[in-house]
């Protein structure tokens, strides 16, 4: 598998870059990009994200690595801050000095550039705490080179397992109607993409009323709360590939129309929902190669589940998409929604977000990085996002909406009649064939 590329900015890194600090700027915005030292650089060299204090620097350097440290959580207009964390330690000025250390501290569109425009390195690293506290205009990319970073190590950890998911799901996946035999089913009515943050319990009393104007597309983990408030759910989505996220089916799968899954996804999941469609994530070079082979469309990679969700409601044509339930903090100090499976309560992690009043909520690593996902998905759509606020991160495109005014807004509104969902019609048995032999023959290239 591959993952995707970073974005890109210019045409990478010209030769007036390769400066000492001191140096001017060399854009057009006026941000400086330098580099204080010029090692060798070739596929031995480890890129690591983030200088923070230098530890994760120091521990690769015993490791014997030659690095090239892309130090995005360095404000650019200050690179003597770099400077100062370097020439306090012996271990770093040696390096640097001996052409094992490269520091790189530069504008995002820089570094972002730096990393497209050569090969994907044997190794890059990153340093979590170093990016979680990267200046704003680092944001964006810090979050998706921490996304990169964790899918890899999953890739690596988990090999064995999405192989094994692969080879089951192969009946499944072959007749499995693509997701988008439903673009446009749902055109011009609202969507109501249910996520299992802690506010989510909150909405259930309206659900049911809502699916009378437009379809209900929840997340896998919130099916419990469903269930238990007798909310029947037209699509469900799930893209999990651990056997033990069945526990999000424990009481039961009725009342739900169809399951949105993905390759990788558990079997124990796809296996308890009859009806099913698919989406190919993009991205993926296995899923990429059987896209083409199989003339199925294919979406983005969703690094949450929310994300998937979001996706179907856009192919689905529904606008407004109203987010429920899509807190990205530990609300009430809670990881999920009383009566989710995988509801805890969250000890500090020591990050916090804004909500939409601009005080500070407890979240974490990964919830900051699922939120700049769906806030760059929110940005590229042309539907409007509303936002039903649970007094979590306020979501940057979105409009933000209390439970309350919301339920007002239902009961005013005239509904739609009937907003169930259809499933697309079965494939033919010859189309069915064609299309596991297809993935018989990848799985056989599985990397």
């Amino acid at each position: 598998m591959v993952l995707p590329e970073l974005p890109r900015a210019g045409e990478g890194w010209p030769a007036a870059v390769l400066l000492e600090v001191g140096g001017a700027p060399d854009d057009a915005d006026g941000m400086p990009a330098f580099r204080t030292s010029l090692a060798r650089r070739d596929d031995a060299t480890v890129l690591l994200w983030g200088l923070g204090t230098g530890r994760k620097a120091r521990a690769l350097l015993r490791e014997g690595a030659t690095l090239e440290v892309l130090a995005l959580d360095v404000d650019p207009s200050r690179p003597e801050d770099a400077e100062r964390i370097v020439d306090a330690c012996e271990l770093l000025t040696s390096a640097r000095r001996d052409g094992r250390l490269t520091l790189v501290v530069g504008a995002a569109s820089h570094l972002a550039a730096r990393l497209g425009a050569r090969a994907v390195p044997q190794r890059m690293e990153v340093d979590l705490g170093a990016l979680a506290h990267v200046p704003a205009p680092a944001r964006s990319l810090a979050r998706t080179v921490e996304r990169i970073h964790l899918e890899q190590a999953d890739a690596r950890r988990h090999g064995p397992q999405l192989r094994a998911n692969l080879a089951t799901n192969v009946a499944a996946m072959a007749a499995a109607p693509s997701l988008h035999t439903l673009a446009g089913t749902a055109a011009g009515r609202p969507a109501f993409v249910l996520a299992a943050g802690p506010s989510a319990a909150a909405a259930t009393s309206w659900l049911s009323e809502a699916r009378r104007h437009g379809p209900l597309v929840a997340v896998d983990t919130a099916l419990p709360l469903c269930r238990a408030a007798d909310v029947p759910v037209d699509c469900l989505v799930s893209v999990d590939p651990h056997p033990a996220s069945a526990v999000h089916l424990s009481h039961g799968t009725g009342d739900v129309g169809m399951l949105a899954f993905q390759p990788y996804c558990a079997p124990a999941i796809v296996e308890a929902f009859p009806r099913r469609v698919l989406a190919l994530p993009r991205g993926d070079q296995l899923c990429d190669r059987a896209a083409r082979l199989l003339d199925m469309a294919s979406l983005p990679i969703a690094g949450t589940v929310l994300l998937y969700a979001l996706q179907i409601a856009a192919v689905l044509g529904c606008d407004p998409i109203v987010l429920v339930g899509a807190d990205f903090a530990h609300v009430g100090g809670r990881s999920h929604a009383i009566g989710t499976a995988t509801s805890r309560a969250t000890g500090p992690s020591g990050l916090v977000v804004a909500d939409a009043n601009g005080e500070p909520v407890p979240t974490s690593h990964s919830l900051l990085r699922f939120l700049t996902a769906v806030e760059i998905h929110v940005a590229a759509s042309s539907a409007r996002h509303i936002a039903i606020d649970g007094g979590g991160a306020a979501i940057a495109g979105t409009r933000r909406v209390s439970h309350s005014a919301f339920a007002r807004w239902l009961r005013c509104r005239a509904p739609a009649g009937t907003a169930t969902l259809s499933l697309p019609a079965p494939l033919a048995p010859a189309a069915i064939a064609r299309r596991r032999r297809v993935w018989s023959t990848l799985l056989g290239e599985f990397d």
